[in-house]
């Protein structure tokens, strides 16, 4: 339940561009991990959405191929607390925290289960539309584990969700 590696690809090599510009960094300038980077960015990010084009100009005046694809993505990146329920044959399904809408997530390289080591959590993430899906940009942080009583309720709530017409699973670009 991930997207094919070739747009896998093409979305983390944007999406890297494109974050540490926010932050002001270079890649070549990163020595381990970038993971905490990019987490640092999408938190700036989320907090003043106007960096995005800031970055987008800063790399065009620099010649750097951006992909329009991505940017499309990240301008409609939603970052907040997610249930992820659990996982189908085709996706993963993510519950907004508020309850009144879900969604089937694919992940980038891998599945949100093998990502985050189990299913029935609490987690910040953020979710983009990409190549006609929902995507999760793998940056996982606030991981908090439901007991067995609240997954059965948040299984309700899903039953809910879904009969109200409001899960969604392919995306409109």
């Amino acid at each position: 339940m991930q997207l094919a590696p070739v747009d896998a690809q093409r979305f983390i090599q944007g999406y890297k561009l494109l974050m540490l510009e926010v932050l002001g960094e270079r890649e070549d300038h990163i020595t381990g991990s970038v993971v905490p980077l990019l987490a640092k960015a999408r938190a700036k990010l989320v907090g003043k959405p106007a960096l995005l084009r800031q970055a987008i100009a800063q790399l065009e005046a620099r010649q750097a191929k951006l992909d329009c694809g991505v940017v499309m993505a990240l301008e409609g990146l939603e970052v907040r607390q997610w249930v992820y329920l659990r996982d189908t044959k085709l996706h993963s399904i993510m519950i907004d925290w508020n309850a009144d809408r879900a969604f089937g997530v694919l992940g980038l390289t891998q599945g949100l289960r093998d990502l985050i080591g189990g299913t029935g959590v609490i987690i910040e993430a953020g979710l983009v539309r990409y190549c006609g899906r929902y995507v999760c940009d793998g940056i996982i942080s606030q991981v908090v584990w439901l007991g067995p009583g609240y997954r059965r309720s948040w299984n309700e709530t899903f039953k809910e969700i879904k009969a109200s017409g409001q899960f969604h699973a392919k995306a409109d670009v």
